[in-house]
Order: C-alpha cells, then structure tokens, then sequence
C-alpha cells in the first residue's frame, strides 16, 4: 500500500482505543518503525494528535477514537470469500481488484476485533473520592493537586489539569497535563492521592 493508505491503517488501529509500540504497529501495517513515527508526524500536522505512553511498557494511544468508517463484519467476510471462489472456477475477468477488495476486508475485520478489546463507560467505573474530585475539575476546566506514585513506589506531588478518563486493559487512567513534566502525561487512578487544598 501506499504512504497515504499506510496512514489511514494507522489511524484507524490508533482508533480502536488500544495502546501499540512502534514495532506492534509496524509489524501490522508492514512497514519500519521509522516509517510509522513518520506517518504519527504527518497525522498530527493535519491536527490528529497522536498520544504515547512512556517506558517499556508504553506506545502510541489515540484519545480521541471518534474517528470510525462503518466496517464489513467476518460475515460479510464469509459471503466475500464463497463468492471468491465461484468466480475463481468461472475465470472472472476481475479477479485480481476483487481479491484486492477482500484484502482491504480483512483490514477493517481486523480493526473492528481490536475496537472490541477496549471500552470506556463512566457507570463502569467505581466512584471513589479520586474519580469524583477529578471529574468535578474536567467539568469545572480545573487544576488538582495529586500525591502520584511512581514505578519505584515513591509518591511524588504533582499539579494536573486533567482532561479525559479511558479505560485500558481493565484499569482506569485520567489523561492530564502536568505541570511538573510541562507536559500531557496518563495517570493511573489507582497511583492517585488527592491532596486536600
């Protein structure tokens, strides 16, 4: 596939809400990791800003998985490829662009199971004192003081302006600028502390 096709596969995987490495990505899509940084430039020139995790553990994330295409199910995959094969034993004079055409299918099956790992929903969600006093400063456009605790178990206090909860892999993170790091950071509910102003 070409440059532009390459980007939209990305985007579109990004937007099943799920958190790749570079070398996920690229073993996906079939490109190098360096053309899959390049590919997260050019999309964030447009103004899809493509977020990432720090750390060994970390890789890109898309927080704004609105972007979508209503997508084939394996279904409509089945009926695809039965017909492939009718029109294989008739020599159909177009068979190569309607493989192609099954090819592409595949993709989007593939996306659509991927969006199937990861949802968010708020009722989901226990409604400890963190979840309450951080969506009050979502709502209210508001800073929080936090005590954070980091991989070493040492908690450290930071200033936040959260932004948007997700949900991944069954834990539950607020995506905030910090005013520490002077920059979009993703905290771990769990790793939170509230400190009373």
């Amino acid at each position: 596939m070409g440059k532009i096709s390459n980007a939209i596969l990305l985007l579109d995987y990004l937007s099943s809400g799920n958190k790749y490495s570079a070398k996920e990505l690229s073993d996906k899509i079939g490109v190098s990791e360096r053309m899959i940084r390049y590919y997260k430039s050019e999309l964030e020139k447009s103004g899809i800003y493509v977020e990432h995790f720090m750390g060994p553990n970390g890789g890109y994330f898309l927080n704004n998985n609105s972007y979508q295409f209503n997508h084939f199910n394996k279904y409509d995959l089945q009926l695809l490829e039965g017909t492939l094969f009718e029109l294989e034993k008739s020599n159909y004079v177009h068979i190569e662009e309607y493989a192609y055409l099954i090819e592409k299918v595949k993709h989007l099956i593939d996306i659509e199971e991927e969006k199937s790992k990861v949802f968010f929903d708020d009722d989901s969600i226990d409604n400890s004192n963190v979840y309450f006093k951080i969506s009050e400063c979502i709502r209210a456009n508001k800073s929080i003081l936090i005590l954070y605790e980091n991989l070493e178990s040492v908690w450290q206090e930071r200033k936040i302006h959260p932004l948007i909860f997700f949900k991944y892999s069954s834990k539950v993170y607020v995506t905030a600028f910090c005013e520490l790091r002077q920059d979009i950071r993703h905290f771990d509910l769990e790793r939170i502390k509230i400190v009373d102003q």
